[in-house]
């Protein structure tokens, strides 16, 4: 299938461009088009995760503006870092108001460190990760001190990454695996090859391996008992945990994170099929992308929270991050499908994605109902038009992340 001749996805790619560089002000892009909605929730700010993911695909898309406005997000970002070396969760340039959310936004450093090196890797302009040296040192340092034991893997309270309402904390699988990432394109070849040892230890327990694994070895005594709790409280599963708290864990499926994991070499590589071929027998993408997260919480769950409970709570089951639909995420599950040799499945996937982003005359919502399909969110989604120039190149062109 030649995606080139694909109208749909040739609509889609256009729209992608034009909404990106509606999208953006001398500052660099904003999260969503500016409407009051969108500006009451300061979805008209600058976010450290959304310029980070958006700007790999502007760049990929190798359009002269978008690379640009991606390159001037960048140095956005970094102007507002904190003095202990924390990209900011959202910031407004004209105001000067950063925004660290409640427990903070572990993974805007994630992104922004990811979506640099990419720019250097593809731009051509070499001058800026330079000139940002200092920067880079402080927001990597920043990092490391979330590793609060030791042990190789970030540590989060709840809602500090992209879940931003959810009750996932403890070592969360999407932030470490952005963290293993990372570390990685970093030249950190040691750190990271611990984070993938803990990854594949710890998220995956009933494979752990005591005699083999660096990160157990680290502390015996405190990662054999915490694995053996897991162990009891979650089934053997082909597929990543969703994030271990203190002598806890939830199995749910993170389709998001794990299709993150496949696309970043963290599983073996018959692993990374065993994952995809689990998602895809989960029958959770129908017409629109997958769900972010299955089963959804409910209320009877030991991981349902009482503000889940409040009215303007989003997170109900099969809403927001809680088993909602996301394109700019499908975008990403189409990637994923492609490293493991489905290139076809991954067509149909951005396929997918595209016809989301279609809805309501390209309006680009935020997210769907995961069993309406209802569209929901903000209006004119900077990083689902992100998402898929990404995946488009990906799949077309087999780009390296």
């Amino acid at each position: 299938m030649n995606i080139e001749k694909d109208k749909l996805l040739q609509d889609c790619y256009d729209c992608s461009l034009k909404l990106l560089k509606k999208n953006s002000n001398k500052y660099g892009l904003m999260a969503s088009t500016p409407t009051a909605a969108s500006r009451e929730k300061l979805y008209s700010n600058i976010f450290g995760r959304d310029a980070g993911i958006c700007a790999l695909g502007m760049v990929a898309s190798n359009d002269e503006k978008l690379v640009g406005i991606a390159k001037q997000s960048l140095i956005t970002l970094a102007e507002h870092q904190s003095v202990l070396g924390e990209i900011p969760s959202s910031l407004d340039p004209i105001t000067g108001q950063n925004s660290y959310y409640f427990l903070g936004s572990v993974d805007s450093n994630l992104w922004w460190l990811i979506a640099l090196d990419f720019y250097t890797r593809y731009s051509g302009d070499h001058d800026l990760k330079l000139k940002l040296l200092r920067i880079i040192k402080r927001a990597v340092l920043w990092l490391r001190y979330q590793d609060q034991n030791n042990d190789g893997l970030l540590e989060q309270g709840e809602a500090c990454g992209w879940t931003d309402d959810m009750p996932d904390n403890g070592r969360v699988l999407y932030t470490n695996v952005l963290w293993h990432k990372m570390l990685s394109l970093y030249g950190r070849t040691n750190e990271s090859e611990l984070a993938r040892d803990g990854l594949n230890n710890l998220f995956l327990p009933h494979a752990a391996d005591s005699n083999k694994s660096e990160f157990i070895k680290r502390d015996p005594h405190h990662r054999e008992m915490e694995i053996r709790i897991i162990q009891e409280f979650v089934d053997d599963l082909p597929y990543y945990l969703h994030y271990v708290g203190y002598k806890q864990a939830s199995d749910r499926l993170d389709v998001y994170a794990n299709s993150l994991a496949v696309l970043f070499d963290i599983p073996t590589p018959a692993g990374q099929k065993a994952i995809m071929r689990h998602i895809g027998n989960k029958k959770i993408s129908r017409k629109y992308p997958v769900q972010v997260l299955t089963p959804p919480i409910v209320p009877k769950d030991f991981d349902w929270r009482p503000n889940m409970d409040r009215a303007e709570c989003a997170n109900k089951p099969f809403g927001y991050h809680n088993g909602g639909v996301w394109p700019y995420a499908g975008a990403f599950y189409a990637m994923a499908l492609y490293k493991v040799g489905k290139r076809e499945l991954a067509i149909k996937e951005l396929r997918k994605a595209a016809l989301a982003n279609k809805r309501n005359n390209w309006e680009f919502n935020e997210w769907f109902h995961g069993k309406t399909m209802k569209p929901m969110g903000m209006v004119g989604q900077s990083w689902n038009a992100g998402a898929f120039l990404l995946a488009y190149h990906y799949i077309q062109e087999n780009i390296k992340l």
